[in-house]
């Protein structure tokens, strides 16, 4: 038998195993390398996403604390026809007050409209 002859053919479909297994794996690191890309450029729109949703939720809370504070919420009241309750008095569960009960003040009295105000 000659020295070359018999390894030269077995040697071809090693070759071509290796070439397609190079190949292959090279093209499946592309897609997987484009994948990667995809998801970082929706992470980026998602963060971006995030920042001006944040930025709106802080803007809508200054918006609810400056109706929550002292002035305006007093403003607010006296638009709607609510005048200060004054001191509190309770009932207890045997029946005695604790406290003076006092009436409401008009609404007319502490500058309001007085719309819609009974007396006791």
């Amino acid at each position: 038998m000659p020295a070359g002859g018999p390894s030269a053919p077995a040697r071809t479909p090693f070759v071509v195993l290796v070439v397609l297994l190079l190949g292959s794996g090279l093209l499946a690191l592309l897609l997987l390398n484009a994948a990667v890309n995809q998801g970082s450029f929706e992470l980026s729109e998602l963060e971006r996403q995030a920042e001006e949703l944040t930025d709106e939720e802080q803007a809508l809370q200054q918006e609810l604390d400056s109706y929550s504070a002292p002035g305006p919420l007093t403003e607010r009241a006296r638009e709607l026809g609510l005048v200060p309750g004054g001191n509190p008095v309770f009932i207890l569960p045997d029946g005695t007050v604790r406290g003076v009960p006092e009436p409401a003040p008009r609404a007319g009295a502490s500058g309001g409209t007085g719309e819609g105000v009974e007396g006791p």
